[in-house]
C-alpha cells in the first residue's frame, strides 16, 4: 500500500473516530502508554469507552480490513523499541461490571468488561464474601488477558471462574465460548496460541459464597505479603517471564542449587538471590546481572535504556539453564 492510499485510510479512520465519538489519540509514544515504557510509535492509539464503542470500532477495523492491537493494561507485554503499530485498541476504560445473585445470594454470576481490572474486581468481591479470588488482589492486568494467558497466583484464577465469554469474530458476529472450549493449558489458551480469533468482548465469571470470609481476607493478606518479599514490585518488570521451567540436570545447575542453599542456611543472602548471583556466573552472563531480579531469577527488569538489548541476551541464558523454557510475557517487535 502506498503513501497516498495510508493517508486515505488514516483519514477516513479518524472521520469514523470523530462521527462515533470515541476518543483517539495519533502519534502516540508506546514508552508513554505501555507497563514498563518501552515501544515505538503508534499510530491511532483507540480508546472506546465500553462495550458498544469496543464492538464498533472493532468491526470497522475488520471491515476495512485494517490491522490493530487490542491491549489492556500491558502488564503482559513488551514492547521493542522497533514496534510502531498503526492501531492499536486499548480496553482499560471498557471496565464495567456486574453482579447478578441467586434468589438466596449464595451464587453469583459477575458479567465484567474485558477491559475490568482482576485486582479492583477481586478487591470487591472478597469484601462482598466471595470465595475463590483471595490469590487475585494483587495480580495486575484485565479479566481478558487474564483469560487469554490462563494467569493465575495462590491457587486462585480468573479462569477457574470462568463460567463463559463473549467474542466478536473478524466476520463481525459475536460468539459465546464455554470455559471448555478455550481449551486452557498452562499459562495459556486457544486465544493465546493463535487456535481463536477474535476480540473479547466481556467475560461472565460465577463465585460462591466463602465459607469463612474472615480466613479468604487473610489468605489475601499472606498473598500480599508473601508477593512484597518474593516477588518485585509492579515497575519495570512483566512479572514472571517463562511460564514453564524445568532446571536441566547438570553440573553447573546442580553446583548453583548446593551453594544457594548452602549460602541461605548460613545467611550470606537469601536462596533465590544466591541462587541467581551463581547461576550468572557458572553460565558466564554476570553482564546482565542489574537486569534480572535478586528475588526471583524469572523476572527481568527493564532498569534503563540497555535493558532491551539485554533482554535476548537473558532468554538465551535461561534457554541454557532450563529445558523448553516458554515464554509467559508476549513480545512485539
Amino acid at each position: 500500500m502506498g503513501n497516498k492510499e495510508k493517508k486515505a485510510m488514516n483519514k477516513a479512520l479518524k472521520t469514523f473516530l470523530d462521527n462515533s465519538h470515541i476518543e483517539y489519540e495519533t502519534e502516540v509514544a508506546l514508552s508513554q502508554k505501555t507497563w514498563i515504557k518501552t515501544g515505538g510509535t503508534c499510530g491511532c492509539w483507540i480508546i472506546p469507552h465500553d462495550t458498544a464503542q469496543l464492538t464498533e470500532v472493532c468491526c470497522y477495523l475488520y471491515k476495512e480490513k485494517l490491522a490493530f492491537e487490542v491491549v489492556g493494561q500491558t502488564s503482559n507485554m513488551f514492547f521493542h523499541s522497533t514496534c510502531n503499530p498503526a492501531v492499536v485498541v486499548c480496553t482499560t476504560r471498557v471496565n464495567d461490571y456486574e453482579v447478578l445473585a441467586d434468589s438466596v445470594g449464595k451464587t453469583v454470576t459477575v458479567t465484567c468488561g474485558c477491559g475490568v481490572n482482576v485486582m479492583r474486581l477481586s478487591k470487591d468481591l472478597l469484601e462482598q464474601g466471595y470465595a475463590g479470588v483471595c490469590g487475585l488482589t494483587s495480580l495486575p492486568g484485565t479479566v481478558a488477558s487474564s483469560v487469554v494467558g490462563n494467569a493465575g497466583c495462590f491457587k486462585c484464577s480468573i479462569t477457574a471462574l470462568l463460567q463463559s465469554l463473549d467474542c466478536l469474530l473478524p466476520d463481525g458476529t459475536v460468539k459465546t465460548y464455554s470455559r471448555e472450549e478455550l481449551r486452557l493449558s498452562q499459562r495459556s489458551s486457544a486465544f493465546k496460541r493463535g487456535e481463536l480469533e477474535g476480540v473479547i468482548l466481556s467475560v461472565r465469571l460465577h463465585l460462591e459464597k466463602a465459607a469463612d470470609v474472615e480466613e479468604e481476607k487473610r489468605k489475601a493478606e499472606r498473598s500480599v505479603l508473601w508477593r512484597k518479599h518474593n516477588q518485585e514490585g509492579p515497575a519495570k518488570n512483566l512479572g514472571s517471564t517463562f511460564a514453564v521451567l524445568k532446571m536441566r540436570k547438570n553440573l553447573r545447575n546442580i553446583t548453583a542449587y548446593l551453594y544457594a542453599y548452602i549460602g541461605s542456611k548460613l545467611g550470606i543472602a537469601s536462596y533465590r538471590c544466591l541462587l541467581k548471583q551463581s547461576l550468572l556466573r557458572l553460565y558466564g552472563y554476570h553482564r546482565i546481572d542489574a537486569y534480572v531480579s535478586d528475588k526471583n531469577v524469572n523476572t527481568f527488569v527493564w532498569r534503563d535504556e540497555q535493558a532491551e538489548r539485554m533482554f535476548p541476551i537473558y532468554k538465551e541464558m535461561m534457554n541454557r539453564i532450563y529445558n523448553h523454557a516458554t515464554l509467559e510475557i508476549e513480545e512485539r517487535t
